[in-house]
C-alpha cells in the first residue's frame, strides 16, 4: 500500500507577511512513493495552535455553526473520528487548518486566493453566511470517505451556501489527491493531481485547464463555463476555456510576492 502524509513546509525569507504556500506531490513524483500535501502558514507567532483529536460521534442533531461568520451546515448523524489543528481562540471548533479522519482522508484548508474583480462583481462572495476557512475542515472531515468525495462535498456547499472568501483546498487519500479552487461566490473547479506530477500555489488561483467531459479528473460547478461566457469573462473565439484567466486576479502583488514563491519552489524541483 502506498504511503501518504501531510506535512508543513517552511519557506525562508518570507518576513512577517501573512500568507500561505501549498505543495502537492503525486506518488509517482515522490522519492518513496508517498502522496504528499503540504502547506505553510505565515502568520503571527502569537497565533498558537491546538492539535485536537475529535472522537467519533453518534446520533448528532442540529447544525454546525461557524466561529467567524453565520455559516451553518447540518451535522451528520454519525461523525467520523478526525484530527485538526485549530487556532487557540476557537474553542477547538473552527479554523481546523489540516487533519485526517478515520477513513484515511486528509485535507489542508486553506490556501487563500483572490478571485477576479469582474467575476466577483457578477457573483460576489457570500461573506455573512458562506463557507470560509473557519469551517471547511469541521464539516468535511467528519463525513468524507475519499479525497474525491471531500472535494465534491465542498463544491456542493459552495453552490448551495456560497463561498465567503476565495480559497484553494487540498484533499488526499491512499489513492489520489484533489485540489479545489473557488472562482467566485458560487463557482468552483476541482482537479485530480496526475500521479507523476507536482503542483505549487501561493495565494493565487493556479488551476487553468478544465475538460467537462473528463469526469475522472475534473469536477466543477455546473455553470462554470456558461456563467463565464454570459458575464464576459470568457470568449470562445479566443481559444479554449482558461479557469485562471476567467476567474482569478493577476495584479502587482502576484508579480512581486506570489509568483516569486511559486518560482522558488519550481526552481527547487526543476533547477
Amino acid at each position: 500500500m502506498k504511503k501518504y502524509l501531510a506535512f508543513a513546509v517552511t519557506l525562508l525569507g518570507m518576513g512577517k507577511v501573512i500568507a500561505c504556500t501549498t505543495l502537492l506531490v503525486g506518488n509517482q513524483a515522490s522519492a518513496d512513493g508517498s502522496f504528499i500535501i503540504a502547506r505553510n502558514e505565515d502568520g503571527s507567532a502569537n497565533n498558537a495552535k491546538h492539535k485536537v483529536i475529535h472522537p467519533i460521534a453518534f446520533h448528532q442533531q442540529g447544525e454546525y455553526k461557524a466561529h467567524r461568520n453565520n455559516f451553518s451546515w447540518p451535522l451528520p448523524e454519525t461523525a467520523m473520528r478526525y484530527t485538526a489543528i485549530h487556532d487557540f481562540d476557537t474553542n477547538d471548533n473552527a479554523m481546523g487548518e489540516a487533519g485526517f479522519n478515520s477513513a484515511g482522508v486528509g485535507m489542508s484548508a486553506t490556501e487563500t486566493i483572490y478571485n477576479g474583480r469582474a467575476a466577483l462583481a457578477a457573483d460576489p462572495y457570500v461573506t455573512k453566511t458562506g463557507i470560509t476557512e473557519d469551517a471547511i475542515e469541521s464539516v468535511i472531515l467528519p463525513v468524507a470517505q475519499s479525497a474525491r468525495q471531500g472535494a465534491k462535498l465542498l463544491g456542493d456547499i459552495i453552490e448551495q451556501k456560497g463561498a465567503g472568501e476565495g480559497f484553494g483546498v487540498a484533499f488526499i487519500d491512499s489513492k489520489e489527491i484533489w485540489y479545489l479552487e473557488t472562482g467566485s461566490g458560487h463557482q468552483w473547479l476541482a482537479v485530480r493531481l496526475p500521479a507523476d506530477s507536482y503542483f505549487v500555489s501561493a495565494n493565487q488561483g493556479r488551476l487553468r485547464h478544465y475538460d467537462p467531459n473528463d469526469n475522472a479528473n475534473y469536477m466543477a460547478s455546473p455553470t462554470l463555463v456558461s456563467f463565464a461566457k454570459k458575464q464576459g469573462l470568457y470568449d470562445p473565439a479566443r481559444g479554449e476555456f482558461d479557469f485562471h484567466q476567467a476567474y482569478s486576479q493577476d495584479n502587482k502583488n502576484d508579480t512581486t510576492y506570489n509568483y516569486p514563491r511559486v518560482w522558488t519552489l519550481q526552481h527547487q524541483f526543476n533547477p
